[in-house]
């Protein structure tokens, strides 16, 4: 039994892109919702450094498909994929860093979108014992844990289709 809003995945193959579903609405908020509250951090190389300082700050990193025949961005996103996996950071893939841009209104710039962290809302990101509230998490956000955790552990993430608008 698969749920439509992801494209099922197999341990040896994968098979493609998601059509678009109520998961993709769920990034589509969450990401604006942590815009909102200051919750991202918005590029590869910003999202390695903040990582590499607070490795447990992330909730989500959200992953734009590499495109075709760029293996050198598919070697740092199966790295950041692994590292996450190694941190209990949720990894979501989605199709197009384009609509990421669009999502999150930048759509005429230059910044790198091929990876976006959304933080857990602490107090204190940078500290060495943050609480965590989940009680302030959206429902957009519970229900991407939810999927996530319905995915986890398999070699490939699906690739979920955002939303255009």
């Amino acid at each position: 039994m698969y749920n439509d809003s992801v494209v099922p995945v197999k341990t040896e193959s994968f098979s493609g892109v998601a059509a678009k579903s109520p998961i993709g609405q769920c990034i589509k908020s969450a990401l604006r919702r942590a815009c909102v509250e200051k919750r991202l951090t918005i590029g590869l190389m910003p999202a390695l450094q903040f990582l590499s300082k607070n490795s447990n700050g992330a909730l989500f990193c959200i992953q734009a498909e590499a495109r075709p025949g760029d293996s050198a961005t598919h070697m740092q996103e199966v790295l950041l994929q692994a590292f996450c996996m190694e941190n209990d950071i949720y990894t979501v893939k989605v199709d197009s860093e384009d609509k990421l841009k669009k999502l999150l209104g930048c759509s005429k710039t230059s910044l790198d979108f091929t990876c976006v962290l959304i933080h857990y809302p602490f107090l204190d990101p940078y500290s060495d014992c943050p609480e965590i509230d989940f009680s302030v998490l959206s429902e957009s956000e519970k229900d991407l844990i939810d999927h996530c955790e319905t995915n986890w552990g398999y070699s490939q993430v699906p690739v979920i289709k955002l939303p255009e608008k």
